[in-house]
């Protein structure tokens, strides 16, 4: 049999199939025009963006409060069509500033002290993912949308829930002098109708839902859904929601510290001045989420006129964190480096900074890089009253109360992982999912309850 047609032949064609590309005129042209940001030795730092951090001293802050959140998608069917469940769990960490004092004045730290920065608050959801039905005859998105509001019903924290949260931060409840009286849905989950008002006289406070206001529709609209993330969910064709998981994740995290927030302000007037949150990540809300920055804006802007907010978000990888990591040699100890458009779109993302408003769609708070006094690089985010100004010229003043918030930042550090801080290197490491023994435990669990 002739050998003329082998496997080497069509790896000859393979190697050599490259050589079009290259040699064409169009594909030179388009690399032509591509622009990659800087590499770091020709990175630049503006003077005026760096800040000497001045400790101050007295430290207010009592209390540090860290959520996290985490999950991992199980296959309880791995032949075609494949179903996945999502697991997720979120924890609230408190720790006493004392504790840390006292841990700073040992020469090492015991098991004892190690485990009163554990307690840990847990809370559990799972999430149909991919070709799972719950027992009635609803649609997917509807069992997705129904999953998430059911969550959110639960008591966290005390004696209310996330669902009481959500209602009070879009409808300004926490503001005495506030009238708004209405929230525009961006659609109907059901109908597809644009710009659903939802008015808050006319909310069933059992079920923190409104009907749809479409004559032939009238079906129930969900509170939740205003975060918007059943737009990323099929109703029947793909019945596939793994579109929403990181985004679902990130904002439950954000509603634990909102809801924290809430119960603090509800218990004594001026105790939520008391305490610093870490949230980990960037302070902002993603994908179909990004609406939430606007509520959570007004919020921000009470808060720092009537009380005192301390909230951080720490990042911990990402291009922001490299980039920090390039530069740290060109600040000093003890120094901020504000970040803005400009150094934005030259050296860290892509874009035109003349034009391109950093965040403006999801961002509450203004991101910069601090070298520590014992030279660790942070990234950090906190918010701000005008974050459309903020990127274009930014001052540290815009920034409230960084000075103390960064003098617990100093106190927090920890050694787990490269310029990790204790209450997130501790609040990840209990609620973790996404380790293989944990995986399996799940996928076995998951499997043996839904009777496969």
């Amino acid at each position: 049999m002739s050998s003329e047609y082998t496997n080497n032949s069509f790896e000859q064609g393979s190697r050599i199939s490259h050589s079009y590309i290259i040699n064409d005129e169009e594909v030179k042209q388009y690399l032509n025009n591509c622009e990659i940001p800087v590499e770091a030795e020709d990175v630049e730092l503006n003077d005026a963006l760096k800040c000497d951090i001045v400790y101050p001293e007295k430290n207010t802050i009592e209390f540090i409060v860290a959520v996290d959140g985490e999950s991992t998608t199980i296959p309880v069917k791995k032949s075609f069509p494949s179903s996945l469940i999502t697991f997720f769990q979120f924890g609230s960490l408190l720790i006493k500033g004392s504790d840390l004092d006292e841990m700073e004045k040992k020469p090492f730290v015991s098991p004892s002290d190690i485990n009163k920065l554990k307690k840990i608050e847990r809370e559990k959801f799972v999430l149909p993912t991919k070709n799972v039905a719950l027992k009635k005859d609803i649609d997917f998105r509807t069992t997705v949308r129904e999953a998430i509001q059911e969550f959110y019903k639960k008591k966290h924290s005390g004696k209310t829930s996330i669902l009481e949260t959500l209602y009070w931060l879009i409808f300004e409840q926490y503001n005495p002098t506030s009238a708004k009286s209405n929230y525009k849905l961006s659609q109907c989950p059901h109908c597809g109708t644009n710009n659903i008002l939802l008015e808050k006289d006319k909310m069933d406070f059992k079920n923190y839902s409104w009907k749809c206001t479409k004559i032939n529709c009238e079906k129930e609209i969900l509170i939740t859904d205003v975060l918007r993330l059943f737009e990323k969910v099929d109703k029947v064709e793909n019945a596939d929601a793994s579109g929403i998981i990181t985004y679902l994740e990130k904002a439950t995290e954000s509603f634990f510290m909102i809801h924290t927030i809430k119960s603090l302000i509800e218990i004594q007037d001026g105790l939520v001045d008391r305490f610093l949150f870490v949230k980990d990540g960037p302070l902002s809300f993603g994908g179909e989420t990004a609406n939430m920055h606007k509520p959570m804006q007004a919020l921000i802007t009470y808060l720092n006129q009537n009380n005192r907010i301390n909230l951080v978000g720490v990042e911990t990888s990402g291009a922001f964190v490299d980039h920090a990591r390039q530069i740290k040699d060109k600040l000093d100890p003890g120094q901020v480096f504000l970040l803005n458009n400009e150094h934005i779109y030259t050296y860290i993302q892509v874009g035109n900074h003349k034009e391109q408003q950093y965040g403006s769609t999801s961002y509450y708070s203004g991101k910069f890089i601090y070298k520590s006094f014992d030279k660790r690089v942070y990234v950090l985010t906190i918010p701000v009253e005008n974050h459309n100004t903020y990127y274009n010229q930014p001052e540290i003043d815009d920034l409230k109360n960084i000075q103390e918030i960064l003098m617990n930042i100093d106190k927090l550090r920890c050694d787990i992982y490269e310029n990790a801080l204790i209450p997130v290197a501790v609040a990840n490491k209990l609620i973790s999912l996404t380790n293989h023994p944990s995986s399996n435990i799940l996928e076995r669990f998951a499997k043996k309850s839904m009777g496969r």
